[in-house]
């Protein structure tokens, strides 16, 4: 079978070109060179060679975690840039007259921006001279030791630069610049022209104290929700927003409404007028099927029989632009609902998946509604991640996925990448995957970049059965 033929897309704004890394372990050096044209990089590579790792490293820079970089045997890593800029981070060995506290003065970033001059920093962790109370501010979180703390649903235990670097924004302020140094603006400005996110597939619930602002009461425990009830709760609120600004249009329509009829000089005869009122119609079925509009909302226009005198033509005339200038601002929500809920269908073939303004979704089975705590985790991945992707996901964007295929059958890892393209064409953004599926890379060959001497057959023409 012939490879599937990509789309190109035009992007705006800067985007990683390629990482590498040396020295990884000790032993290995990789090289990946994003397909920028298709949007879609899949890694593969033998079980325990850093592919994984590969993916935290270029999170790392985008995230300012540099605590990666500080627990990660490598030498050097490099990042390019469409624009031109280069980033190099490298380990260097540790002075050995370092001011005490420093945990370690190993990591040096260089920057050479396309324009301007280059800048080095190196984030120099430092134990602060007192305890931070960090339950206080972070009450899902345990001191277990002197400069360890657990975290209460996972049961990870982390260390300070972990947890600042994670939390810094609920912690007061200046906490991280004066464990780090301060951020050289060259490599602040040009983080900031990417939105960088490594979604972990498996992560199903949510701790909702991560998220909130700072807390100087006692403290509590943490409260925790499956991430597709919060997922539910954004549609719903999605929809709200969207809907909200839809009758504010309106109204600003409304009240120039007698103005502009009287100015309306252009009408359509009586068999274009109605053709457009006809695909309004449409466009509102449409909007009330994905659950935006309500099924009273607007009811239909019907002509008069005969000629229509200019008077009334002229205000159906500015009827219908009207409406169609309000539908439209509903367009790209419903673009996005309509995929969604086509991927989702085609997953779900013994469930109905619907979406509503009053729950934003909601899942029937033979007609009753089926809890979203009781969807099977393939189920509830799936649900996530193609939200997150969808309405989540910020224009010109690196969205790292790590082993996307986890909890999913064979049939759905050979749609995958398929799917992701898809939904690529609305939201505009890049993805940088790695998995150990053959099935789910089928095809797409081309988009494929090996790490080292993948077991020869693994990802053969004869195992994935799509050739």
């Amino acid at each position: 079978m012939a490879e599937p033929q990509q789309e190109v897309f035009s992007f705006e704004g800067v985007r990683l070109q390629e990482f590498e890394v040396q020295g990884l372990f000790g032993e290995f050096d990789y090289r990946i060179p994003l397909r920028l044209n298709e949007h879609v990089t899949a890694i593969i590579a033998p079980n325990g060679t850093g592919k994984t790792l590969c993916l935290r490293m270029i999170a790392g820079l985008f995230e300012h975690r540099w605590s990666v970089f500080y627990d990660t045997d490598f030498g050097r890593a490099g990042y390019t840039f469409s624009d031109g800029t280069v980033v190099t981070i490298e380990k260097r060995p540790i002075p050995a007259d370092r001011d005490e506290g420093d945990v370690d003065a190993s990591v040096h970033i260089r920057i050479l921006p396309a324009r301007g001059e280059k800048a080095d920093w190196s984030p120099r962790f430092s134990d602060p001279k007192r305890a931070i109370h960090l339950d206080r501010y972070l009450p899902f979180l345990t001191r277990v030791a002197g400069d360890k703390w657990r975290h209460d649903h996972s049961g990870e235990i982390l260390g300070l630069p972990e947890i600042v670097e994670a939390y810094g924004e609920s912690l007061p302020g200046g906490i991280r610049t004066k464990m780090y140094g301060k951020v050289p603006e060259a490599l602040l400005a040009l983080t900031r022209e990417i939105d960088c996110r490594l979604i972990e597939t498996q992560r199903l619930l949510i701790l909702k104290d991560e998220q909130r602002e700072v807390y100087y009461g006692p403290p509590r425990k943490a409260r925790s929700t499956l991430a597709i009830t919060q997922k539910a709760q954004t549609l719903k609120e999605i929809i709200s927003k969207e809907i909200n600004a839809y009758a504010a249009l309106s109204q600003s329509l409304d009240r120039s409404f007698p103005k502009r009829v009287i100015a309306n000089t252009t009408l359509l005869s009586a068999e274009g007028l109605g053709d457009q009122l006809d695909e309004l119609d449409t466009k509102r079925r449409e909007l009330m099927e994905a659950g935006i509009l309500d099924t009273e909302t607007d009811d239909p226009v019907e002509l008069p029989e005969g000629p229509l005198e200019n008077a009334i033509a002229r205000v159906l005339q500015v009827y219908a632009d009207d409406t169609k200038q309000k539908l439209s601002s509903l367009s790209p929500l419903l673009a996005k609902i309509k995929l969604f809920k086509e991927l989702i269908d085609q997953r779900f073939t013994t469930k109905d998946v619907t979406i509503s303004k009053q729950n934003g979704i909601d899942v029937f089975f033979k007609g009753n509604i089926v809890p979203l705590d009781k969807l099977s985790s393939g189920e509830q991945h799936q649900l996530v991640l193609f939200f997150e992707l969808l309405f989540e996901i910020k224009k010109n964007s690196l969205i790292l996925i790590d082993e996307p295929e986890l909890s999913l059958h064979v049939a759905w890892q050979k749609k995958f990448i398929g799917d992701l393209i898809n939904i690529i064409k609305l939201n505009k953004f890049d993805v940088v995957l790695a998995t150990h599926s053959p099935q789910l890379i089928g095809r797409w060959n081309d988009l494929v970049v090996e790490l080292g001497d993948v077991y020869e057959g693994e990802y053969s023409e004869e195992e994935d059965g799509e050739k």
